[in-house]
């Protein structure tokens, strides 16, 4: 059996996949930027002397590592309505569960980085008279963030990878858009080979400058 590949379709919706691709890249950064805010917070409360601060960041970082993120973008999105009135559109709900989860990852970064720094240097900054948060931003901080970079780098692809979940809500990402066009199509072999070209354009040069950073940083010690 041949298949005739037809490939003059992808031009003609070529608006749909540039559609698709500017509604990732948005859900990505509204993700990444929840995830980083909240994952600095729990981080810090992660590594933190204080049980009364570990113990809450430990349980929701167990909870959203330990549930699937499919399951949490769709309470969010349809629970969250009935249990407290709140009510976000499909595109926030995603941006939000997925920025959520994320953090629970980016706050395992900031721990191990944190606590990658010999904590001789935490003792030398308080016996120079600054408090936790001075330290964290003027000593610790600094090391710890080069350390962070190429997990971060990766953490970003990832968070590319799971917009496509934003569909389940009827977001119109890449994928979603795929789909619709498969549904009028009805030609899924060309469209879904093109979304997996466009995400690895998008994502592999991401995990190129991860690889190039550790092995840099790595040979400098």
């Amino acid at each position: 059996m041949s298949y005739t590949w037809q490939w003059q379709l992808i031009w003609d919706f070529r608006q749909v996949f540039v559609r698709g691709v500017e509604v990732t890249v948005m859900l990505t950064w509204w993700a990444l930027l929840i995830g980083l805010g909240l994952g600095l917070l729990l981080g810090l409360m992660r590594s933190s002397r204080l049980a009364v601060l570990r113990w809450p960041a430990a349980v929701y970082i167990d909870i959203f590592r330990a549930t699937p993120i499919l399951v949490q973008l769709v309470w969010i999105y349809y629970a969250l309505p009935i249990l407290l009135g709140l009510q976000m559109g499909n595109i926030v709900a995603a941006s939000v569960g997925i920025g959520l989860h994320a953090a629970a990852y980016i706050a395992e970064i900031f721990r191990a980085g944190i606590e990658s720094i010999d904590r001789g240097q935490s003792d030398a900054a308080k016996s120079l008279g600054m408090g936790y948060g001075q330290a964290m931003r003027r000593i610790i901080l600094p090391q710890a963030v080069r350390r962070m970079v190429p997990p971060f780098i990766n953490e970003f692809a990832t968070l590319m990878k799971l917009t496509t979940l934003g569909s389940v809500l009827a977001v119109n990402e890449l994928l979603h858009e795929a789909e619709n066009l498969i549904n009028n199509t009805y030609r899924p072999l060309e469209v879904y080979t093109i979304v997996a070209v466009v995400f690895g354009l998008m994502i592999y040069p991401f995990i190129w400058l991860s690889q190039r950073l550790e092995r840099r940083w790595k040979t400098r010690g």
